[in-house]
């Protein structure tokens, strides 16, 4: 997705420097809720609990909760963190995870009885 090469050249060095650190470190966790050829959405959570929504758009759209991005109208370590988890994590798998799994119907006898 080109919104995610975008992140990456337009942040600054020293916000680009501590997004990977704590990617590396696993200090984030990241969900996804919206991936398709327009955006990439979901919520990044940081290890002091907080957590933050993220779009990444097309056309150099870039959208993230945090105080950084809102009063500063930079590109911030959360929008890094999720491009970064975008490249790292193929669309597929990541599709793969959110389905749930494949359960399966049985019939029960009627003289069934559970254990007490």
């Amino acid at each position: 997705m080109r919104a995610t090469a975008t992140v990456l050249a337009r942040v600054e060095d020293q916000r680009f420097a501590k997004a990977v650190e704590g990617f590396v470190n696993g200090a984030y966790r990241v969900t996804i809720t919206v991936q398709d050829g327009y955006r990439v959405g979901g919520t990044v959570s940081n290890g002091d609990g907080k957590s933050y929504a993220v779009t990444l758009g097309s056309e150099d759209f870039v959208a993230c909760s945090c105080p950084d991005a809102m009063y500063r109208k930079g590109i911030c370590k959360h929008a890094v963190v999720l491009a970064l988890h975008v490249i790292r994590t193929p669309q597929a798998e990541a599709e793969e995870e959110a389905r749930p799994a494949n359960l399966k119907l049985a019939r029960v006898r009627p003289d069934f009885m559970s254990c007490p």
